[in-house]
Order: structure tokens, then C-alpha cells, then sequence
């Protein structure tokens, strides 16, 4: 008996296409935390110095360091609209095989406050959704889609009190297939992950995000029954996810 697995081939493929993600701050977010810093300081030396006619013994009270709320390890799960969207060549003809589905996943990492930022490593399992008939020019019947990618990505953020946008990029292994001329060809292939979302701390240890990322998934091509024919595609998604830190 023959796994079926053993009809996946792993590659790299040749070209990376990349796509670039900004976020622009308010620059009173950045100014309240230091006029904030700057108020809770001059309360403290007023106090002090009312309290320098009682002062008897120098002294010192160590101050625990502040914890952050972002530090630590996480685990979570999220849903949303996922898109794959295939591009089919054949013969000179060109067709689009787009499928919009339902996708859900799990996710889970560990994040360092480091200064002013929160740095962090996360990995992810998500199911993409199905396949998608189409009819090409050239090829009749065409079958295709990406039914679930494992990512693996570093994160780096900035928080704003309980709120934290953040960017991501990593690299993903993603399977595809492509069924034309009654020949079907599966593969996992590992492509870049690029993203971006929005964090907020709602209570105690959980949080809930908002996350867009998109995936190149796979180009390449080979010959289904005789017919020469390169396939192209990728994949976009917005997940709304819940996490918990320990």
C-alpha cells in the first residue's frame, strides 16, 4: 500500500514575489507616554522633598521592574475570508482560477518587550479551504486550489497602551494542486508570508487580533497529459483571532 503523501513534491520555487506593508502613527501617541513620564517624575521629587526634614538614614527601596503585558508565550485561534487565486498557462492562453472560502487556524508564539517595542517568534497551521473548477481555453476542465499552509514568522510591534499594530514576515510551506488533462500534480512548496494586524490586550491574559497576511504559494510547471503548462499562485486572508498568554 502506497501513501498518498508520497505523490507530494517539495521545491522552492524560483521566484519570490514580495509585497510591502506600512503603518503610519499618530504622533500623540508617541507623546503622551513621555509627558506621562515626565508629570509622574516631578510628583515623585516633590514628595521626596517634602519628606527631606523627617530623612534620618539614607536608604533604599528597591522597585520591582514593571512587567509587560505583551511578554511571554501565547496561544490562539482564528477564522476569517480566505482567497486563493491561481493563475493557469497553457499553449499561450491564460486562465484565472480565484476561490473565496471560509478559513480557520491555530496559532501560538512567544514575544520580548525590548525597550519600546515587542519583538516575537510565532508559528501556524491554517486551513485555506477547497478546490476550484474552472474552464480553460486550452486546456478543457481545469481543478485547483490550496487547502491549508504552516508558517513560521517573526513579529515586531509597538505598543500603544493596551493596543499593539504589528508587522510580520516569515516563510510558509503551503500545499497546491492542479488537475488538467486527467493528470493531477500536488505539491508542498515554500514561499514568503508577509502581514500586518492589530492586537489589543481586552482582559487579564487574553487578547483578540485583527491580522491580514498573504502567501506566495507556488510557481511553477510541468507537463499534465502532454500539454506544457505553469501554474501561479497565492493567497490572501483577514483573520479575526483570540489568544491567550500564560
Amino acid at each position: 500500500m502506497v501513501s498518498s503523501f508520497a505523490n507530494y513534491v517539495f521545491f522552492v520555487p524560483a521566484k519570490l514575489r514580495r509585497s510591502a506593508v506600512l503603518r503610519k502613527l499618530r504622533c500623540h501617541w508617541l507623546i503622551e507616554p513621555v509627558i506621562l513620564c515626565v508629570v509622574l517624575i516631578l510628583l515623585v521629587s516633590g514628595a521626596r522633598a517634602a519628606d527631606l526634614d523627617d530623612f534620618e538614614a539614607p536608604g533604599f527601596d528597591p522597585v520591582p521592574a514593571p512587567t509587560s503585558i505583551w511578554a511571554g508565550p501565547y496561544l490562539g485561534f482564528e477564522a476569517g475570508p480566505s482567497q486563493t487565486v491561481t493563475e493557469v498557462k497553457a499553449n499561450g492562453r491564460t486562465k484565472d482560477a480565484s476561490r473565496l472560502d471560509a478559513a480557520f487556524g491555530l496559532f501560538g508564539g512567544y514575544n520580548w518587550q525590548v525597550s519600546r517595542f515587542v519583538l516575537g517568534v510565532e508559528g501556524g497551521a491554517t486551513y485555506l479551504g477547497g478546490r476550484e473548477t474552472v474552464r480553460h481555453p486550452a486546456l478543457g476542465s481545469v481543478k485547483t486550489g490550496a487547502k491549508w499552509t504552516a508558517s513560521a514568522k517573526a513579529r515586531a510591534g509597538l505598543p500603544i497602551r493596551n493596543f499593539m499594530p504589528y508587522v510580520s514576515v516569515g516563510l510558509a510551506a503551503t500545499e497546491h494542486s492542479l488537475k488538467a488533462n486527467g493528470k493531477e500534480r500536488s505539491s508542498v512548496s515554500l514561499g514568503p508570508v508577509l502581514g500586518a494586524g492589530l492586537e489589543v490586550a481586552v482582559q487579564d491574559k487574553w487578547r483578540l487580533r485583527a491580522d491580514y497576511s498573504v502567501t506566495g504559494i507556488v510557481d511553477d510547471k510541468a507537463n499534465y497529459g502532454g500539454t506544457s503548462v505553469k501554474r501561479a499562485s497565492g493567497n490572501h486572508r483577514f483573520m479575526i483571532g483570540l489568544s491567550r498568554s500564560f
